[in-house]
């Protein structure tokens, strides 16, 4: 970091070992930061000295593609993370790890409500039940339903079916906490990551099973 003599300007200094790592796709925060900075330039704010000088350009904003760069792609797959385009090309079976956003539940679920979890699983001939549902996933490059299924589902919402069906306290408990889960996930400001299987189905159609699941940034309150 040094000053340019001319106008004491803070300027980063490149030299042949120096490195730079770019922003991930999903840095939605900076990125605002960084297109309401230029407006407030465009306006003839006052600057600060501490922070960037240089107004975005409208046009490369407008008319920038959402696609990560290929930089960005690279620097994920080195940290062996792959984007969703990526899994519908390669042909199945095959594991991947993705960072993606959850939009919603495939059935809907209103996670506000513990009725709302009832719809996230089914019931057998036998009278047992189990979660099936799916999560709708997306990244820059693409968006898919995955399968949320049995154990997998349950150790993701911390209860079982059991539970949902269940009054007591502990139980009702248990399923605050799945709604609490439920939103956090699908909060607009939580990039999750996961380990997902694609199979193809005995309808020819090619499907994605969630393996794990964790939550990688999440609004804080």
């Amino acid at each position: 970091n040094t000053k340019l003599p001319t106008t004491g300007t803070n300027c980063l200094s490149v030299h042949n070992r120096s490195s730079l790592t770019p922003l991930p796709f999903d840095a939605y925060e900076i990125k605002g930061l960084l297109k309401e900075h230029a407006a407030r330039i465009q306006k003839g704010d006052p600057t600060n000295p501490t922070s960037a000088i240089l107004p975005v350009s409208s046009n490369h904003v407008s008319n920038r593609s959402i696609r990560p760069s290929t930089n960005v792609v690279l620097e994920m797959k080195n940290h062996g993370v792959s984007m969703i385009e990526q899994c519908l090309q390669t042909p199945a079976p095959a594991t991947f790890t993705l960072q993606f956003e959850v939009s919603h539940t495939v059935p809907a679920c209103n996670p506000t409500s513990i009725d709302g979890i009832k719809s996230l699983y089914t019931k057998k001939k036998d009278g047992t039940s189990s979660f099936r549902f799916a999560l709708h996933i997306k990244d820059a490059s693409s968006e898919v339903d995955v399968l949320c299924l049995g154990k997998v589902a349950e150790g993701l919402l911390g209860i079982t079916t059991r539970d949902i069906t269940s009054n007591n306290d502990e139980s009702s408990e248990k399923c605050e906490g799945a709604l609490e889960t439920l939103r956090e996930i699908m909060s607009p400001s939580t990039i999750c990551e996961g380990k997902v299987r694609s199979i193809l189905g005995k309808d020819g159609k090619l499907y994605f099973i969630l393996k794990s699941m964790f939550c990688i940034s999440a609004e804080t309150v």
